[in-house]
């Protein structure tokens, strides 16, 4: 109930996270599949410029690399992953693509005699796949998407003018213009990027406040009644698979009614604001939930509590109003707030309106003695 939603910034980190998770797979995915056309296309050439073995050296690398990151991130989920590990997978599966492009364009250029330009050209088309395949994958991150993008642009610009020294213009020209493309697209795709995280942020938050309107009391920032009567269902439950003692309390303060009509309702809205400052002070441990049961009623649940650790806890109550000390000048017990309280030990058989019934009859006897006081005892149907 009381957990905090996500910050844009944790949920910046975990979506970029995820994000770059599947990025891993889909480009290992797509690192087969044009491996595989390459090789389709290799051997579908009637004049073999590369042999099968040297084909083969060339490609395994980059096949290993990308089929063992498909293996490790189908295998594992995405929150298992860290993000160094991602990153230094997806640049690693980067320098083995450019030892691909770099050792078939030696070769190809060295050995190709009839096509002038041919291993420009298969040059070009792997890289400029490769260049929009990373700067995709890593486009949340703009550090990481240049470390990867500028050695394939630069590597596709060094070719051409190792292949067209003449025309060096078009080489640089190609490399700026598309740099720029991918530094913008990335700067659009980013902002599109925090936006919809922004928009979650807010719905979450959003969410969050819907569901604590429905469960907490907004005067006293304790459980309401609602919630009071679902918790203490699901203790019932547990106590009956374990065994455990389970109390509750049940207070009312002490002629709530003049101090109203002495002090107004605006002092007695802040004398029950005091009030569950203390009660949550007093129910302190993970499981104790303090509820602002209707009006000036208020109630405790006591789980793995038995009747004298219940007892304890209403005589803390006592202690911590006196310490309080919150004005209640038309008292007839003396110039301070004080409580009446019913304290009850939950029975097996017993359901969670008897034990409310229980606890009820205990608080009213407390009043019928004088008030200021808790009666406890064993409920009863």
């Amino acid at each position: 109930m009381n957990s905090k939603p996500k910050s844009f910034d944790e949920l910046l980190t975990q979506e970029t996270h995820l994000y770059l998770c599947r990025s891993v797979k889909w480009t290992a995915y797509l690192s087969v599949f044009l491996l595989v056309a390459i090789f389709l296309a290799t051997m579908l050439q009637k004049h073999h410029v590369l042999t099968l073995q040297d084909l083969l050296v060339l490609q395994m690398p980059t096949l290993c690399i990308a089929l063992f990151g498909l293996a490790g991130i189908l295998y594992r989920q995405p929150e298992q992953h860290r993000m160094g590990l991602v990153l230094a997978y997806l640049l690693v599966l980067e320098v083995a693509w450019i030892y691909f492009v770099i050792g078939h364009y030696w070769l190809t250029s060295t050995l190709s005699i009839q096509w002038e330009y041919s291993s420009l050209a298969a040059v070009d088309s792997v890289v400029d796949v490769l260049v929009f395949t990373f700067a995709i994958s890593l486009y949340p991150l703009r550090g990481w998407l240049l470390v990867s993008v500028v050695p394939l642009l630069t590597v596709s610009m060094v070719t051409r003018l190792i292949e067209i020294p003449e025309n060096p213009i078009f080489a640089v020209t190609k490399f700026i213009c598309l740099f720029v493309i991918i530094l913008t697209g990335q700067k659009v795709l980013l902002q599109w990027f925090r936006k919809a995280i922004l928009r979650n942020a807010e719905k979450l938050q959003l969410l969050q406040q819907f569901k604590r309107m429905a469960l907490i009391d907004g005067l006293t920032d304790l459980s309401n009644r609602r919630h009071f009567d679902e918790v203490l269902a699901l203790e019932i439950k547990a106590s009956e698979r374990t065994g455990d003692p389970l109390s509750i309390i049940l207070l009312d303060v002490d002629f709530f009614k003049r101090l109203n009509d002495s002090l107004g309702h605006g002092e007695g809205d802040r004398c029950l604001i005091r009030l569950g400052e203390v009660l949550r002070g007093v129910a302190s441990r993970p499981r104790d939930l303090a509820a602002r049961y209707g009006g000036e009623e208020f109630a405790i649940i006591l789980p793995d509590t038995d009747l004298d650790g219940a007892r304890h806890i209403a005589e803390q109550i006592r202690n911590g109003l006196k310490s309080a000390e919150i004005p209640h000048p038309d008292s007839m017990l003396g110039d301070y707030v004080t409580v009446s309280q019913g304290v009850s030990l939950w029975q097996p058989w017993l359901d969670a309106n008897e034990l409310l019934a229980s606890a009820d009859r205990l608080l009213y006897l407390s009043k019928s003695q004088g008030r200021d006081r808790f009666n406890c005892g064993v409920a009863k149907a």
